[in-house]
């Protein structure tokens, strides 16, 4: 068997960008059993690289390994595109506008993202009406750290604490 680090290497090559290109492509559309198959895999593959039993605990394998799941990874990387869009770090063609940009009354909401407004269901399950329901869901400081390096730590720091 492979030593601990190539283990990890190799997954982090090549098995974890399939992972993120499923996450993204059947992420959003409320497919249960596609992504429960790839949460599967992936404490499966959890559990190989630190060489523990197929029967033993996922949760366990994750957290020694410091992996966040595959629903945590999406709410990460929602979170993470939607700072480059805000701080100009990517170009992007949502409209992008605060419950201030509508009216001057002073609420609590004030400084949340305004959801596009969806007629149909497909509309909920689109990528940027996640991310913007997931940015909202993050607490004000975090949304308004002043580097890219804070707030990914911010984020990443709230599934382990």
């Amino acid at each position: 068997m492979l030593p601990f680090t190539a283990r990890l290497l190799f997954y982090n090559s090549f098995v974890l960008p399939v992972f993120d290109h499923g996450d993204l492509v059947w992420g959003d559309k409320n497919n249960v059993t596609l992504m429960n198959d790839l949460q599967v895999l992936q404490n499966k593959a959890a559990k190989i690289i630190l060489d523990r039993p197929l029967y033993s605990s996922a949760t366990d394998a994750l957290v020694t390994l410091k992996w966040l799941n595959l629903e945590q990874r999406r709410f990460y990387h929602r979170c993470i595109y939607i700072y480059k869009c805000i701080n100009g770090f990517m170009d992007h063609s949502m409209n992008l506008l605060t419950n201030n940009d509508i009216h001057n009354y002073n609420t609590r909401n004030k400084d949340m993202l305004r959801l596009p407004r969806v007629t149909r269901n497909w509309g909920k399950q689109r990528v940027c009406h996640h991310s913007l329901k997931d940015w909202n869901s993050l607490e004000r400081e975090t949304r308004n750290v002043p580097n890219i390096a804070t707030f990914k730590r911010d984020v990443y720091a709230r599934f382990f604490n």
